[in-house]
């Protein structure tokens, strides 16, 4: 490459890099931006560590306070939940969804109710499975006996046939 096309590519690079690299992005960094002072024209970080990539989402043993408001939140200012006494239980309704509209004054009948209507269904359910069962055992059977009687007619046949024959042959 030119001189020239060397250069532009190096100013392009150059200006999508970050800032203050890769801590600030990081989603382990709590601390948010990394404190740095210039000395000699080099950028030295105040905790100490080393001023590269590596460390850039690491902090100092002892630097991180999480009592500070800016603990509770990511790297990306997502807010951590802690506290969930402002859901909504989910309950079950009859047709089988869920929702939650939070009806805890639901009275014992409604409930008592639901449950019997649930206890028939599964009743339902499975007396039409033991029906199914039973009306599939009687067609094996109808088979079973369609073939052994098919069975019988052919020996009976081929019996006759060979007395038949062995009327002809002594004739």
């Amino acid at each position: 490459m030119e001189e020239s096309k060397v250069q532009a590519l190096h100013d392009t690079l150059s200006k999508l890099k970050k800032s203050a690299g890769l801590g600030v992005a990081s989603r382990y960094n709590f601390s948010g931006k990394i404190k740095t002072t210039t000395v000699d024209g080099k950028a030295i970080r105040e905790d100490g560590l080393p001023n590269n990539p590596l460390y850039f989402p690491f902090v100092r043993e002892g630097t991180y306070d999480p009592s500070k408001s800016n603990a509770k939140k990511y790297g990306d200012g997502r807010v951590i939940k802690r506290n969930f006494d402002d859901c909504k239980p989910v309950t079950p309704t009859s047709d089988g969804t869920s929702s939650s509209d939070g009806s805890d004054s639901e009275d014992e009948e409604t409930k008592k109710k639901r449950k019997l209507e649930k206890k028939e269904r599964k009743k339902a359910e499975k007396k039409a499975a033991k029906l199914e069962a039973k009306r599939q055992a009687k067609i094996e059977e109808k088979k079973r006996a369609k073939l052994e009687a098919k069975k019988l007619a052919k020996r009976n046949s081929i019996s006759l046939n060979e007395e038949s024959d062995e009327h002809k042959s002594s004739n």
